[in-house]
């Protein structure tokens, strides 16, 4: 009996302490819009697809400063990158035909300026292109 509980406590510890492969998870990353969940859309460009399934990528991100007055404050919205490349403004997006989509990232103002510098508080949103 004194054993086969030893055993039990053993191998409910080795069960309880392991764990599956990275990535196996099956949870949608809320920062990335993929081509396959594009497709259950009847989006015909980024713009559609992005407001259906990640509408807060569309979101401003408040005020620029903190320091300026409520009056006439301006807000900052995220900018468009396609292929790593400053594309426009948020209307942009209406321009790029969800055929050629194979991914759209939502990079957070620190993620923004890691990878493309400074001068992006409202964020980016990154189109990676099926040919890019």
């Amino acid at each position: 009996m004194r054993k086969l509980l030893l055993f039990s406590c053993s191998l409910a510890l080795v069960v309880g302490c392991s764990s599956t492969r990275e990535g196996t998870t099956g949870t949608i990353p809320k920062d990335v819009l993929r081509e396959d969940e594009i497709a259950t859309t009847d989006a015909v460009n980024a713009y559609e697809a992005v407001s259906l399934k990640r509408p807060w990528f569309l979101q401003s991100r408040g005020p620029r400063s903190l320091r300026q007055p409520p009056t006439g404050q301006t807000t900052e919205f995220p900018v468009v990158f396609v292929d790593g490349v400053y594309y426009g403004d948020l209307p942009s997006l209406r321009q790029i035909p969800v055929t050629h989509v194979k991914e759209i990232r939502y990079l957070d103002f620190n993620a923004a300026t890691l990878q493309f510098g400074t001068g992006h508080s409202g964020g980016i949103i990154l189109v990676i292109t099926k040919g890019g």
